[in-house]
């Protein structure tokens, strides 16, 4: 499966010299934007792998278009594309949910090594952030047991391992998380 990629340039030709580039080297340019409002559009509709920011485009910057972005979730790899090396665009971008920036010019060769290392770190990034959120779930949810064993526990004079078993009977029994019913457990006292 080929990446997804909305190009967002407002110079004509740069834009059409992305884009050749990108379907001769087995990308999927699924949208391309002239405008700031238009890149915000096309990418909340069409959620591309990949979006190809420039940083100056007309009625809203591409830095802007990335917060627009971050505030409504959008999971894609943003990468600005500029002709301004300069010290506050990065910053500003860093602050964003930009991944990287390629600088104009286009060589084609270092656009596309540049393009696979970023969206290679992109995925990374992504995969650590999944880790880190399941592993925030699983903690929130082993809290929750901890805290129904307590109940089952003080209400049957329950040793910690007897009130474990007899919640994971019950879960296995009725076909619910353990999770599900520890919160039943807690709003309920216990169970009857």
């Amino acid at each position: 499966m080929s990446l997804r990629v909305v190009v967002v340039e407002d110079e004509t030709l740069t834009r059409i010299d992305l884009i050749e580039i990108l379907k001769e080297n087995g990308y999927d340019v699924v949208g391309e934007a002239t405008d700031g409002i238009e890149a915000v559009e096309i990418c909340k509709k069409l959620q591309p792998d990949i979006v190809l920011l420039d940083i100056k485009i007309p009625y809203i910057s591409g830095l802007k278009v990335a917060n627009i972005l971050k505030e409504d979730g959008f999971k894609g790899c943003v990468i600005i594309l500029t002709a301004y090396n300069i010290a506050e665009y990065i910053q500003e971008a860093s602050n964003t949910i930009v991944m990287g920036y390629i600088l104009k010019p286009i060589d084609e060769s270092i656009f596309l090594e540049r393009l696979k290392l970023i969206y290679k770190n992109y995925k990374l990034y992504d995969n650590l952030k999944k880790e880190v959120e399941e592993t925030k779930k699983k903690l929130e949810e082993r809290k929750v047991i901890e805290r129904a064993k307590g109940i089952v526990m003080a209400k049957y004079t329950l040793s910690e391992e007897e009130a474990y078993k007899k919640m994971r009977d019950l879960s296995m029994q009725k076909r619910i998380s353990m999770f599900k019913l520890a919160e039943i457990i807690i709003m309920t006292g216990g169970l009857e």
